[in-house]
């Protein structure tokens, strides 16, 4: 019995202590697939979770590859709060795009097994997100099957270090506090919170003390982060920091020591609230309830909260969810009717504020879109109207800046129709709480030296059209050259834009390596046109009677010529669905091949028609499973081949005669072999993006004129196996075609076969 009381206190001892002392997590992720970076679609999402209170956090990538291929370069970028947004390709943004991102990161590593770090001191809590891919430069097209594929992979993995040294403080509490290096703190805002104040009053040090306040909102403050507010108390004789505070989170500051031994102080916070009285009884109850769960409160007190006059105006917004992914709009209340309003009605003497969320997970893969308009409806007698909007992350403009500089900015005037219209993207959002503050000033120009006065509005307020909202990719579209998709990586849906015809860019807007209209409409017509060349075949299959040839070289021909104009960039067009029409070209085409081998084994009716059958249904078979595999071409060619052989064999052992003959192999086989072998060389080997349509035109011109030399003379109108007619012991039968034994006259050996006597 004591010995196991020792033992329960001896676990309690080191729980304590692992509780209190940092600890070391890890998250592992398994590793994925990477993919040459052509468009965002290409990339693998990797998704981390960090707690609050970390103090350091490594992200480490090992890139491996196929042992047969040499190492390849792998890029990640890192960021908080949604997916990364980085410009790929030297590739520009569309207009209006608002691409700067706070807490992105990215490196580069080879598939050589290396481990790479991504080290984070302070990181924000949170989901982070990583986009990874491969750096290639080749524009071949690999032949499925003829090359071995060189696969590259990427695992990840995730050590944070948590805290639990940190103190909570209630507002408007002084406490007494005693550090002797670096001491950390935080306290929770609540949501009506307009600003903050750190005080530091009784410092024990002779004169002004000898510490550095560094606060930070939502999460641990850094040295060397630029989000993190700081100030030297030993220069002045006041030591206070003032901050604007994260609403309806935690925010953090840390106090520093800059002398040897304990340094005492008193601390207190006092919080600026943009409401009229005390807190209502949820912001009340929420307090408590923090409080009454968090072990390191220092007091139990009330918080008091008194009015800011300098508070702006602030506009509430109700979130409409529509039934698109990516898809959601903010608006105002709805009115009496359950209409939504679209004007809304800005002070003209101060800021006008008002904020949304964009959720996790199911918002942040679309682009936030801010419309801003002045009212078309406004009396400018008097003077022009110019709006200003600021649009910021996690936490409200700051009422200095005027000009946004730690935002994204809006600007909307009446000098002309045009500058009424304000727009805004932000592609893939960062999840959480976004501020909007809006400005009116009015103004009367100048016209003879464009020169711009701001005068006092006769009005108390503007009217202004604002819209919020969320759609996939650039308001749903990609322009001209490129198609909006929305795909899924790791469990995480997001949008993009696959481009054509040579555009790139997030919105299909950089036209730097597009190509231009004529060599677009040269590649259709040289990829359609070039299927012409099977007429000759098609006329030379009939005029030889071998019509069920002629039937598969005319769908063949008019298969690939639909199914390119249906391919095609930009100038397309499509008879039928592009799956049909792919499906008939590869079908099609491996049937003529079979066709035509079949047809020069020259085998007994009832046999070619058996082979002719067996083979349209092995082919359709084949091209449904797998219609760019290697063996889906290998296997009937080899089979027919064999049939083909077999075939002559067994007419050379019957006839004791070379067959085919000299001549056909010199004038028919070795040209039709040449001309559909180098067909199939330029096609699996020497086809790239750059010149597909050429190569590919080639291919189609080979394996057309191919037949018009592999096709065999016409058909024999005898049976396969003659009758003799008469009582004759010698038949001639030549290679082509069939003498009659019970006429011999005219013929050379008449004499041979007369009766005798």
């Amino acid at each position: 019995m004591i010995i196991t009381e020792i033992w329960i206190l001896f676990v309690l001892i080191f729980f304590q202590k692992e509780v209190n002392s940092d600890s070391l997590q890890t998250q592992i992720l398994e590793a994925r697939q990477l993919f040459p970076f052509r468009s965002y679609k290409d990339v693998q999402l990797f998704h981390y979770t960090i707690p609050m209170q970390v103090t350091f956090a490594s992200f480490q990538y090992k890139a491996n590859g196929s042992f047969h291929c040499p190492s390849k370069t792998v890029a990640v970028y890192l960021q908080y709060g949604s997916y990364p947004v980085m410009s790929l390709q030297n590739s520009t943004y569309p207009d209006f795009f608002a691409v700067h991102r706070l807490f992105l990161h990215d490196i580069t590593l080879k598939s050589d097994f290396v481990p790479v770090m991504i080290n984070i001191t302070n990181p924000l809590p949170g989901n982070w997100y990583a986009a990874a891919f491969l750096i290639e430069n080749t524009d071949r097209i690999a032949q499925k099957g003829l090359f071995t594929p060189c696969l590259s992979w990427l695992s990840s993995s995730l050590k944070f270090n948590a805290t639990d040294d940190v103190i909570s403080l209630l507002q408007d509490t002084e406490i007494a506090q005693s550090i002797s290096s670096v001491q950390l703190y935080r306290f929770f805002a609540l949501k009506n919170s307009w600003s903050s104040i750190i005080y530091l009053t009784n410092c024990s040090s002779q004169g002004p003390c000898p510490v550095i306040i560094r606060a930070r909102q939502l999460g641990l403050p850094s040295a060397n982060d630029t989000n993190t507010l700081q100030v030297n108390c030993g220069f002045s004789d006041d030591c206070f920091l003032k901050i604007i505070p994260a609403a309806n989170n935690w925010n953090y500051f840390s106090v520093e020591s800059a002398v040897t031994g304990i340094l005492h102080f008193n601390l207190i916070i006092k919080t600026e609230s943009c409401k009229d009285s005390s807190p209502d009884i949820d912001d009340q109850d929420e307090l408590t309830d923090i409080a009454e769960n968090d072990v390191n409160f220092k007091d139990n007190s009330n918080n008091s909260v008194f009015q800011n006059t300098l508070c702006w105006p602030n506009i509430p917004l109700i979130r409409i969810s529509l039934p698109t992914n990516l898809a959601f709009e903010y608006n105002l209340p709805p009115e009496e009717e359950d209409a939504y309003p679209f004007i809304l009605n800005i002070s003209n003497t101060k800021f006008t504020l008002t904020s949304f969320d964009v959720l996790s997970t199911v918002d942040i893969g679309g682009t936030l879109v801010i419309e801003l308009a002045v009212s078309p409806f406004m009396n400018l007698s008097q003077n022009n109207v110019s709006v200003s909007g600021c649009l910021s992350y996690g936490i409200r403009p700051h009422s200095d800046d005027i000009n946004c500089s730690d935002g994204r900015r809006l600007a909307a005037n009446t000098t002309s129709w045009e500058n009424r219209l304000s727009t805004l993207f932000v592609p893939y959002p960062e999840a959480g709480i976004w501020y909007f503050r809006l400005e009116a000033r009015c103004y009367s120009s100048n016209s003879t030296n464009s020169s711009i006065l701001f005068i006092p509005c006769e009005l108390p307020e503007t009217p202004v059209f604002l819209r919020i909202r969320s759609t996939p990719c650039v308001s749903g579209h990609c322009g001209r050259y490129g198609t909006c998709y929305q795909y899924v990586s790791g469990g995480l849906i997001f949008s993009t834009c696959n481009c054509i015809a040579g555009w790139k860019g997030w919105g299909c807007t950089d036209n730097s390596t597009a190509r231009s209209d004529s060599e677009l409409m040269l590649d259709v017509l040289l990829l359609t046109l070039s299927n012409l060349l099977f007429i000759p075949a098609i006329v030379l299959s009939a005029y030889r009677k071998y019509y069920t040839e002629a039937f598969i070289y005319f769908a063949t021909m008019a298969s690939s010529a639909f199914y390119h104009a249906c391919d095609a960039e930009v100038y397309s067009f499509c008879l039928i669905r592009l799956n049909v029409l792919q499906f008939c070209d590869f079908y099609l085409a491996i049937l003529s091949i079979w066709v035509t081998l079949i047809a020069m084994a020259k085998l007994p009716n009832a046999v070619q028609s058996f082979v002719h059958m067996a083979g349209a249904v092995g082919v359709a078979l084949g091209v449904e499973y797998d219609r760019t595999g290697l063996w889906v071409f290998v296997l009937p060619t080899g089979i027919g081949l064999v049939i083909l052989l077999t075939s002559w064999v067994t007419r050379c052992y019957k006839k004791h005669l070379c067959y085919p003959n000299r001549k056909t192999w010199l004038f028919g086989l070795l040209p039709g072999t040449l001309l559909a072998s180098s067909g199939l060389i330029i096609y699996a080997f020497f086809e790239t993006k750059d010149n597909y349509s050429f190569v590919h035109s080639a291919w189609h011109a080979t394996i057309a004129l191919s037949v018009l030399f592999l096709l065999p003379k016409g058909k024999s109108s005898c049976k396969s196996t003659p009758e003799p007619t008469s009582s004759c012991s010698y038949i001639r039968v030549g290679d082509i075609g069939c003498h009659d034994a019970s006429q011999p006259t005219g013929t050379p050996y008449a004499h041979l076969l007369a009766p005798t006597p």
